[in-house]
């Protein structure tokens, strides 16, 4: 037989979760109300290369809701789908805006397979000439899984053949992770330089620093800038 304190008890959850069903009926009409519509979208970042206005041309028809309902994360995807943009962040704004702030990819070079290769080793889908604004970008080739090594690879090798006067244009990569690298200046149109693998015998970067401490006497010792240095051997 139930007690009277068990059916008290029993009403008493029972009227507490009618009242939690109506409050959340009522917070979720209030959620969908017009008045908190959004009616402005907000873009901030430093941006070269996407503009505000493509921006919210790329967002039509995903902006939706009010402030309590939009949809961040759909937006976020949105923009981040857009060429040159990096990295979305997307916040409410009370009572009636979103808040997008984009980071931008910066452009380190082209990939032979047409993509831009980013300073992050990210490779994006962007026009290149946009991108060569301030001249031409380095070409890099090899397979896309090796993007990341070959834009830290570029640094070090722009670092260490610098004193000669010497700028990469060219880095490349085979199938088996054998560097080559192609340089101009410094009194030398084209420089071919074979770099091999790490390890056989020596890191790369070694081979690449002996080849710079003897450079000058190769060319002293040929007349003239070689074409095309093999780092590969220790001779």
């Amino acid at each position: 037989m139930i007690s009277t304190r068990a059916l008290e008890l029993t009403a008493g959850m029972l009227a507490a979760a009618a009242v939690l069903v109506v409050a959340g009926g009522a917070l979720l009409w209030v959620a969908r109300q017009p008045v908190f519509a959004i009616r402005a979208v907000e873009v901030r970042g430093d941006l070269q290369h996407v503009t505000a206005a493509a921006v919210r041309n790329a967002l039509k028809g995903r902006v939706g809701g009010t402030y309590f309902t939009a949809p961040l994360e759909q937006v976020r995807r949105a923009a981040e789908s857009m060429p040159w943009v990096a990295q979305a962040t997307v916040r409410r704004v009370w009572p009636d805006r979103l808040r997008i702030t984009l980071r931008e990819h910066r452009a380190l070079g082209v990939w032979n397979d047409g993509r831009l290769l980013a300073d992050d080793g990210r490779l994006f889908v962007a026009n290149p000439a946009e991108a060569e604004i301030s001249g031409p970008l380095p070409e890099f080739s090899g397979p896309a899984t090796a993007a990341p090594e070959a834009a830290r690879r570029y640094y070090e090798f722009a670092a260490r053949l610098a004193p000669l006067g010497l700028k990469v244009e060219e880095v490349a990569v085979s199938e088996r992770a054998s560097w080559s690298v192609i340089a101009s200046g410094g009194g030398t149109p084209v420089l071919r330089i074979e770099l091999g693998r790490d390890g056989a015998p020596a890191a790369v970067t070694e081979q690449l620093d002996t080849l710079v401490a003897f450079y000058p006497a190769v060319v002293a010792r040929l007349g003239g800038p070689p074409a095309r240095l093999d780092a590969r051997h220790s001779n």
